[in-house]
């Protein structure tokens, strides 16, 4: 087991475009959007994703959706998915995949949870109704069998209680090594989150945080760190390190915005903090 705490040393290793770059080679992300009354958390992880980085960010909903997001996106792509499309074809031409934020519990959308988990061969983040969906599940259940056996990265973003739904009760001061048991479990990256965050890997890598600032309890916050793990992993930064560099990014906003802080907050301090960890060749001055 290597255990480590995440420091500023790993969000400098997130990719960097050169002169060479473009929209599409900077990485492709899929965010799936949830019903027409609930499209803010999708739009707050494309967002994030958007300015971690990926050069091409896309909101993948229904119509009904589709037309709420057309009144607020402009730099997002928005995909009308038909009621006969799967989201696993919609999602073949991107880098990365985030499934979850307000997506909703019902049949349809395990079924499509399952086509994802099942369907779409490359990195897939998997967060909030995602997560419940899963545990709602159990153990024996298709959905957590499909995470099992997947060999593309997966990486898990429960707060407290969806690990609880998803692990049982756990002593809070073994709170890595409830993490790691269920990384290892499910053959997945878990970014368990809270006060202290652990990211733990089924390789047996450990990693923690402790920056967080109790502002960072308002809803959305999530979201955002949901949409930077996903941004980074559309440029094809490694699952795990991609996780850790999103903690600390997200920590550091949110101590810099402080008291008064909502989600949308977070995604305006980032340029700030990527500036102090951009490369002194790529400055803008």
């Amino acid at each position: 087991m290597t255990e480590f705490v995440i420091s500023i040393e790993q969000a400098r290793t997130i990719p960097w475009p050169s002169a060479q770059s473009h929209k599409h080679s900077r990485g492709r992300l899929a965010v799936i959007c949830g019903g027409k009354l609930q499209t803010g958390g999708a739009r707050l992880a494309a967002a994030a994703g958007h300015r971690i980085g990926a050069g091409w960010v896309s909101l993948i909903a229904s119509p009904e959706s589709a037309t709420i997001l057309a009144c607020h996106e402009t730099e997002r792509l928005i995909i009308e998915r038909l009621p006969e499309q799967s989201l696993s074809s919609l999602c073949a031409d991107f880098d990365a995949v985030v499934l979850g934020p307000a997506f909703g519990l019902t049949g349809d959308q395990a079924s499509d949870v399952l086509d994802m988990v099942m369907g779409f061969p490359k990195p897939l983040l998997l967060d909030a109704d995602a997560l419940t969906l899963i545990a709602q599940s159990g153990h024996d259940g298709p959905l957590w069998q499909a995470v099992q056996a997947r060999t593309a990265p997966t990486i898990l973003t429960p707060h407290s209680g969806e690990f609880t739904r998803l692990a049982g009760p756990f002593d809070p001061d073994k709170k890595e090594e409830a993490s790691l048991m269920l990384a290892q479990d499910l053959g997945a990256i878990v970014v368990h989150k809270g006060a202290e965050t652990w990211v733990a890997a089924p390789d047996g890598r450990l990693a923690s945080s402790d920056l967080a600032t109790p502002f960072c309890a308002s809803a959305g916050t999530g979201d955002v760190l949901a949409g930077l793990i996903g941004g980074l992993l559309a440029q094809s930064m490694p699952a795990f390190e991609a996780a850790c560099a999103a903690v600390w990014i997200h920590a550091t906003a949110a101590n810099r915005v402080g008291p008064g802080l909502t989600a949308g907050d977070l995604i305006a301090a980032l340029p700030a903090v990527l500036n102090d960890l951009v490369p002194a060749g790529l400055r803008a001055w």
